[in-house]
């Protein structure tokens, strides 16, 4: 064989095993999760589609995705950052332009973050055709889609809610019955940091950090990969899940991602460690041994 023969032969082998390597961040056909190359396929001049921009105003306004709109997930919560009630909400997501029967993409520089919590708000109140975008602002930038100052000037709609639905939503009380009456088909999810958890959290808790969910370039991991992680946690698909962080901000982006994997059961305790630590006396002293997963995510 020529030399020419086994360099060509070398670089296929080395690309074959370097593929092999790269972990599959696309999700088509999903449930909670779009790229940023189907948003540039879908959403232009579609009056179906609505694309919400959850980073913030000041973002907003330095350059965002052509057509978006600005939707922060703060404006969906009340004084104790939990959500807003069934009327307050139709009447902020109406003004912004956003009727029921749209398809809607979210992208924030979060994490993740904003736009899962705005997903799950949406979802408790019965939207579905709602989508977070996978590696966010970033993404979408990488994709080529044109980036603008220039606000979309749309009409305010009707948005109509359904009645907010409990399957998605943790109660204190149902987090209480856990602590107080544990039972295996439960699990509690803490996904704030080490140093919070630490601090103090809700006795039975497995911490599991919302950052483990992103792979080093901040794209969410593949559905595979979760469920493979959270499975090795002791979680199993069929189990109720219960999530929380400080506001259930956080909390969100591991429930776009848990139902994602397949897990069928998981409930975002709205009230979070807020309402908990401001109510009831149980909890773990940091001294104590904590059931902290060891697991890098990655």
């Amino acid at each position: 064989m020529t030399k020419r023969k086994w360099a060509v032969l070398l670089i296929l082998t080395l690309l074959l095993t370097t593929s092999g390597c790269t972990p599959d961040t696309a999700y088509s056909g999903t449930l909670n999760v779009v790229e940023a190359s189907q948003v540039g396929t879908v959403y232009t001049d579609n009056p179906e589609v609505i694309v919400i921009d959850a980073r913030g105003e000041e973002a907003y306004a330095k350059g965002h995705l052509k057509g978006a709109i600005d939707l922060a997930p703060s404006e969906l919560v009340d004084e104790k950052s939990m959500l807003i009630d069934q009327v307050l909400f139709e009447k902020v997501v109406g003004a912004k332009g956003i009727s029921s029967e749209k398809t809607i993409y979210i992208y924030d520089d979060n994490d993740g973050v904003n736009s899962s919590r705005i997903l799950w708000s949406f979802r408790v109140y019965g939207h579905e055709n709602i989508m977070v975008v996978n590696g966010g602002a970033s993404a979408l930038v990488k994709a080529g889609l044109e980036i603008t100052k220039e606000k979309p000037s749309l009409e305010a709609a009707v948005y109509t809610v359904k009645e907010a639905n409990p399957s998605l939503m943790a109660s204190y009380d149902e987090m209480k019955l856990q602590v107080e009456q544990p039972s295996d088909t439960v699990k509690i999810v803490d996904v704030r940091s080490i140093a919070e958890y630490q601090a103090g959290y809700i006795k039975g808790a497995i911490l599991y950090p919302h950052t483990k969910n992103l792979y080093s370039d901040g794209s969410f991991m593949s559905s595979r990969d979760i469920k493979l992680f959270y499975q090795d946690l002791g979680l199993k698909k069929e189990d109720t899940i219960l999530l929380y962080c400080k506001s259930s901000f956080r909390a969100t982006q591991t429930f776009v991602l848990l139902e994602e994997a397949g897990f069928t059961n998981v409930k975002v305790y709205d009230g979070a460690w807020l309402e908990w630590s401001s109510k009831t006396d149980v909890t773990v002293p940091a001294e104590e041994k904590a059931p902290i997963t060891q697991q890098d995510g990655s």
